[in-house]
C-alpha cells in the first residue's frame, strides 16, 4: 500500500466521524430544535451544544464542539475487535464491546440498543441474538449495522473481497436481522471498498452493477460455519421465507430506489439532494434510518458534492427531516477516501481514530499489528444493565471490558444515575452513566492487560501469534490455551491448525471423524470458551458435516 492508500483510510475515518459530529447537532430536529441546541439556526461546523439524554429518567448535558454519536463509537468498537492479524472477532465485538457500550452510547437505534442489552443474557451468542423484547431483531432493518462496517474496509486488502464480505455480514447480523439492515451494510461496505480500491467514487451508472454483486451475500454467509449452521436455518424459520429470496427482493428494491435516482442525479435540479432522499424514502417515518436507504443516500450526497466534503456534511446536516448524522457519517466516509486534505474542524478523540486508521491501513498491508487486549471471554460476564458496566477499581472507577476511567468532566445526576465524561487509557472519551450508590466492584480479570514490548513468537499449532500481553487474554485466538494447558481434568490434546472452531471442524473432519480426536476437541472447546453456545455450535457443525458426507456416499 502506497502512502497514497494510508492517507485515503485515515482521512475516510477522520471524515466520517466529522459527518457524526456535524450531523448529530441536527438528529431528529424539528421546528426550533437546533436554535434550542445550539443558539443558531443553521449548523455549518461542530459548535458545542446541549442536549437531553438517558430518556424520560435522564439528564441534559453539555457536549463540546466535535462530539460524535453512536456511529462513531461503534466503528471504533468494530476497530478494536479487528485483531493485528484482520481477524475479526465476532464474539468480542458482540459480548464485550456492544454490552460495555450501553454505559456510553449517545443518540443509539432502539434495535442496536435491544441488540446490546439481550447479548449480556446467559445462552445468548453473537450468531444467535433473536431478540423480541423492544425490538425485534428478525424487524431490524435500521442503518445501526451500515454506519458502523467501514473499518472492515480500511483494514481488507483490494484483492480480498470475499473475506471482507464475511466480515461485514457477520458484524452486520449480530444486531440487525432485516435484509434492509444487512444487505444495506453490504452496499455501504461495495461502495467504500471500490472507492478505495480505485481512488475515485464509483461512477452513478456503476451502482446497480455494484449492487447486483449482492446477490453472493447467502454464499458468503455459508463461508461461516456457524452463520451456516445455526444462523440461517433459525432466520429462515422464524422469517418463513428463504435466504436467497428475501436478498434477492432487497436488492430489487434497491435497484428500483436507483432507478429513480438516476434522472435526478443526471438533472441540473439545485434541490436534487432533497429530491432524491424523497425519491427513495429517506424523508418518510417509515424509510428515515432504514440500512438500505442510508446506503443509496450517502451514496448520492457523495457523488453530488464529489470535491466538495465540507459542503456535503453540510448540506446533510442541515436537511431535517433525513437522518443527518448516519447519512453524513457514510458519506463522510466514502468523500474523505479520496479528499487529500484532514478535517479543519474540532473532532472528539481525533488522534486515536488516527491511531486505529494507521493500525488498519498496517493490518491492509499485510503487516501484523497490535491487536486490544481484551479481558479473556472465559471470565468474562457482561453488565446485566445499562448502569452496571461502569464500577468501582481500587480508588476509582472503571468500565468494564475496556479499562479504568479518569474523570475530565462534570457530573449530571439524575434520580438514581449519574453521566461523567471520562477518558479511557487507550484515548477514547465517553460519556458514561453509572448508579449513584455503586453495586459493582471490578475485578482486574474484568479489564484489558498490558501490551508487552515485543511481538511474540510462533505458538505451538505453528500459527504467527499476534502480540501478546503481561496481564489478561492475549489475541484472540490463544485466549486461555497457556493457562489452561496441562490442568488436571482438561483436555491434554492441542489442536493441530488454527485456535479456532472452524480449524478444529477441519481437524475432526481431516481425521474422518475419528472418536477421540472429536471428543477431545469437544472437551477443549468446552475448556476454551466455557459456553454451552460455543460447544453446542462445535457439535452442531461437525454433524452437519457428517451427515452430509453420509448422504453423498449413501447417494452413490
Amino acid at each position: 500500500m502506497t502512502n497514497a492508500d494510508h492517507t485515503a483510510i485515515i482521512n475516510s475515518a477522520l471524515w466520517a466521524a466529522a459527518g457524526d459530529a456535524l450531523g448529530w447537532i441536527t438528529e431528529l430536529s424539528r421546528d426550533g430544535t437546533v436554535e434550542a441546541r445550539t443558539g443558531l439556526d443553521r449548523i455549518v461546523e461542530p459548535v458545542e451544544w446541549r442536549r437531553f439524554i438517558g430518556g424520560k429518567m435522564g439528564v441534559r448535558v453539555h457536549l463540546p464542539a466535535g462530539t460524535y454519536s453512536d456511529d462513531t463509537q461503534l466503528r471504533l468498537a468494530v476497530s478494536r475487535s479487528i485483531r493485528g492479524d484482520g481477524n475479526f472477532d465476532a464474539e468480542v465485538f458482540a459480548r464485550i464491546e456492544l454490552t460495555a457500550w450501553q454505559a456510553y452510547l449517545l443518540g443509539a437505534g432502539n434495535g442496536t440498543k435491544t441488540a446490546a442489552a439481550n447479548l449480556a443474557k446467559r445462552g445468548v451468542n453473537w450468531f444467535s441474538n433473536f431478540f423480541d423484547k423492544g425490538a425485534n431483531y428478525i424487524s431490524a432493518g435500521g442503518n445501526g449495522a451500515a454506519m458502523r462496517i467501514q473499518p472492515h474496509v480500511w483494514a481488507t486488502p483490494s484483492a480480498d473481497s470475499d473475506r471482507l464480505f464475511v466480515d461485514v455480514i457477520r458484524d452486520a447480523l449480530i444486531t440487525h436481522g432485516h435484509p434492509h439492515g444487512f444487505v444495506g451494510a453490504a452496499l455501504h461496505a461495495a461502495m467504500l471498498f471500490e472507492t478505495i480500491s480505485r481512488g475515485k467514487l464509483p461512477a452513478y451508472e456503476d451502482w446497480q452493477t455494484i449492487l447486483a454483486s449482492l446477490v453472493r451475500i447467502p454464499s458468503w454467509i455459508e463461508q461461516d460455519r456457524q452463520l451456516a449452521a445455526f444462523w440461517r436455518p433459525a432466520w429462515e424459520q422464524t422469517t418463513g421465507q428463504s435466504l436467497g429470496d428475501a436478498v434477492h427482493n432487497a436488492i430489487d428494491e434497491a435497484d428500483r430506489d436507483i432507478e429513480a435516482v438516476l434522472p435526478i442525479l443526471a438533472s441540473k435540479d439545485p434541490a436534487r439532494y432533497t429530491s432524491a432522499l424523497e425519491a427513495i424514502g429517506c424523508l418518510s417515518d417509515k424509510y428515515r434510518g432504514s440500512g438500505l436507504k442510508t446506503a443509496l443516500a450517502a451514496s448520492v450526497l457523495a457523488h453530488l458534492y464529489e470535491g466538495h466534503i465540507e459542503d456535503a456534511l453540510i448540506r446533510s446536516a442541515n436537511t431535517f427531516a433525513s437522518d443527518t448524522d448516519t447519512i453524513g457519517t457514510m458519506a463522510g466516509a466514502l468523500l474523505g477516501a479520496i479528499e487529500p486534505r484532514s478535517p479543519k474542524w474540532l473532532i472528539q478523540d481525533r488522534d486515536y481514530i488516527v491511531d486505529e486508521a494507521q493500525r488498519l491501513a498496517r493490518i491492509r498491508d499485510g503487516i501484523r499489528s497490535a491487536s486490544f487486549p481484551y479481558p479473556d471471554l472465559n471470565r468474562w460476564a457482561p453488565p446485566s444493565t445499562q448502569s452496571d458496566a461502569v464500577g468501582e477499581f481500587g480508588a476509582g472507577l472503571a468500565l468494564l471490558g475496556l479499562g479504568q476511567l479518569e474523570p475530565i468532566g462534570e457530573e449530571y445526576a439524575a434520580a438514581d444515575a449519574v453521566w461523567q465524561w471520562f477518558s479511557l487509557p487507550f484515548g477514547q472519551t465517553v460519556l458514561a452513566k453509572r448508579r449513584k450508590k455503586l453495586k459493582l466492584k471490578i475485578e482486574e480479570n474484568m479489564l484489558p492487560g498490558r501490551r508487552s514490548a515485543a511481538p511474540a513468537s510462533h505458538d505451538d499449532s505453528g500459527s504467527q501469534a499476534q502480540l501478546a500481553f503481561d496481564v489478561g487474554a492475549p489475541a484472540s485466538e490463544l485466549r486461555g490455551t497457556v493457562a489452561r494447558a496441562g490442568k488436571k481434568g482438561q483436555s491434554g490434546h492441542r489442536p493441530q491448525g488454527g485456535n479456532d472452531i472452524d480449524s478444529w471442524t477441519d481437524e475432526v473432519i481431516r481425521s474422518g471423524f475419528d472418536d477421540l480426536t472429536l471428543g477431545q476437541l469437544l472437551n477443549y472447546c468446552i475448556d476454551k470458551y466455557g459456553s454451552i453456545e460455543s460447544a453446542a455450535s462445535f457439535a452442531g457443525i461437525i454433524a452437519k458435516a457428517k451427515i452430509a458426507r453420509q448422504r453423498r456416499h449413501n447417494s452413490r
